[in-house]
């Protein structure tokens, strides 16, 4: 499989995704305030997760783009991740329909960290595959890892605190926060291996 497929099929993923999370907000019951309220939690929900699928895709974006070569290692790890991401509307729903109970919310959290794993394991393969200086630079010295581990298991450590679990949630948006401007170190990996691609090309010629 070549990088241009394994991307498209990885944004036609995160986009279903996307999809069903939207599909599980409830109409207002009614026409009034009150009715509106009723709905909250789950559209507060649909936001906190909206914001984390979006930060994923984009930076899963971004590493593939900074990606020359595709082995079976990377695409069972990009399958991992996916897995554990189709599930973030599962999580999503429940968690908006149960109010922001202990349990649901722990589940959630766990979901979200399970996805920062899978995506550092799909960095690990995307880096085993490729001889890329810049890219291991961008890889290798990155704290956003650390950053997004630590407060995601400052979350998931609340959900075990009486009272303090209604903050775990809101966790996970600054958990992300330093993704939301994608690593400039793997937009100058991308650059490189697409000057390297056109260099090939040349050659052939």
């Amino acid at each position: 499989m070549t990088k241009g497929r394994l991307e498209a099929f990885s944004d036609g993923v995160i986009a279903i995704i996307i999809t069903i999370t939207v599909l599980l907000l409830d109409l207002p019951e009614g026409d009034d305030m009150p009715a509106l309220m009723s709905v909250m939690p789950l559209v507060g929900c649909y936001l906190i997760s909206f914001i984390l699928i979006g930060t994923n895709w984009v930076n899963h974006h971004h590493l593939l783009q900074a990606t020359e070569r595709v082995d079976g290692k990377v695409l069972w790890s990009n399958l991992l991740y996916l897995f554990v991401m189709s599930f973030m509307p599962v999580g999503t729903g429940w968690v908006g329909r149960s109010r922001f109970a202990v349990f649901p919310v722990r589940v959630y959290v766990i979901i979200n960290l399970a996805g920062a794993v899978s995506y550092y394991l799909l960095e690990k393969a995307i880096l085993r595959a490729n001889d890329s200086e810049a890219l291991k630079s961008a890889l290798n010295e990155s704290r956003k890892e650390a950053w997004t581990f630590a407060v995601e298991g400052l979350a998931l450590i609340a959900t075990f605190i009486p009272g303090l679990h209604y903050v775990s949630c809101p966790l996970l948006v600054p958990a992300v926060a330093p993704w939301i401007v994608p690593d400039l170190r793997i937009k100058r990996a991308f650059e490189e291996a697409r000057k390297t691609q056109q260099t090939k090309g040349e050659k052939h010629e």
